[in-house]
C-alpha cells in the first residue's frame, strides 16, 4: 500500500513541475547598440549575412593586395 502511495505522490510531483512555466528572464535588455549592431547584419526579411563569409572575404582582397604588392616590387627591379 505504501509504495503505491509513494507512486502516486512521486506522479502528482512530477505533474506539478511539468505543469509550472519555466520562463528565462533576461537580466537586462540589450542595448540599443547591440541591436542596431545585429540589425546590419540582415539583408533581408529573415535573411542575414554570415560574419564569417564576410571575413572571408576581406582575407581575399587582403591577399590580393599583398600579392599586387609583390609583383610591384618584382617589377621594379
Amino acid at each position: 500500500m505504501k509504495k503505491k502511495q509513494g507512486e502516486h505522490v512521486s506522479r502528482v510531483l512530477i505533474l506539478c513541475v511539468l505543469c509550472i512555466p519555466c520562463f528565462v528572464v533576461a537580466e537586462e535588455a540589450p542595448s540599443l547598440e547591440l541591436l542596431e549592431f545585429l540589425g546590419d547584419w540582415e539583408i533581408g526579411e529573415n535573411e542575414w549575412q554570415d560574419p564569417l563569409d564576410f571575413m572571408q572575404e576581406l582575407d581575399a582582397l587582403d591577399a590580393e593586395t599583398r600579392t599586387a604588392k609583390v609583383e610591384e616590387a618584382q617589377d621594379a627591379q
